[in-house]
C-alpha cells in the first residue's frame, strides 16, 4: 500500500501528503464497487475527480486514520436507508415506493428491474428514476407488512 497521510483543516477539507510529492489539497473519498465491502476500495480523488490513492482496506490503516476516513464517508455519504415500506405500485410498468427511512417518508419511482441490487450480505441497493440511492436492510430485519410488499418483487 502506498504510503499517505490525510490532514483535515478547519473547514472539514481533507489535504492528502504522500512523500517525495506535492500535497493535494481538498481531496475527496469516494466508496468504490462492490458496495458490499464498505471497508474496500476506498478512492482518494482530486476535487475533479482524478484518482490518486487507492485504499484496498480500511483494516490495514492505522486507527486515526480510519476514523478519519469513515467520519469522512459517514458525513459525505448520503444513503437514506429504508425502515419500513409503506406501498410498491407496479400497475404503470415501473414501480412506485412509499417508504419510511432513517431520513423520514419518501416516495420514489425505480424504472428498471436492474435498478434493484442484491449485496451479499442480504442487503439490497435501489436507483431511483433521479438517480438517488435508498439501502434495503435484509428483509428478515423488516416487519411483515414490508416483507409482504416486498414479496410480490422478489
Amino acid at each position: 500500500m502506498q504510503r499517505f497521510d490525510l490532514i483535515e483543516d478547519g473547514k472539514g477539507r481533507l489535504t492528502l501528503r504522500r512523500p517525495e510529492m506535492d500535497d493535494v489539497a481538498d481531496v475527496r473519498l469516494r466508496r468504490a464497487f462492490p458496495w458490499s465491502g464498505p471497508g474496500k476500495f476506498i478512492s482518494v480523488r482530486t476535487a475533479e475527480g482524478k484518482e490518486l490513492v487507492l485504499i484496498e482496506d480500511l483494516a490495514m490503516l492505522d486507527v486515526d486514520r480510519r476514523k478519519l476516513v469513515e467520519r469522512y464517508l459517514a458525513d459525505t455519504s448520503f444513503i437514506p436507508r429504508i425502515l419500513q415500506v409503506h406501498d410498491i405500485d407496479t400497475q404503470f410498468g415501473y414501480q412506485e415506493w412509499s417508504v419510511r427511512t432513517d431520513r423520514g417518508d419518501a416516495k420514489f419511482r425505480v424504472q428498471e428491474r436492474e435498478d434493484i441490487r442484491f449485496l451479499g450480505d442480504g442487503r439490497f441497493r435501489i436507483k431511483d428514476a433521479d438517480g438517488n440511492i435508498y439501502e434495503l436492510p435484509n428483509t428478515h430485519s423488516l416487519d411483515a407488512q414490508s416483507r409482504k410488499e416486498l414479496s410480490e418483487l422478489f
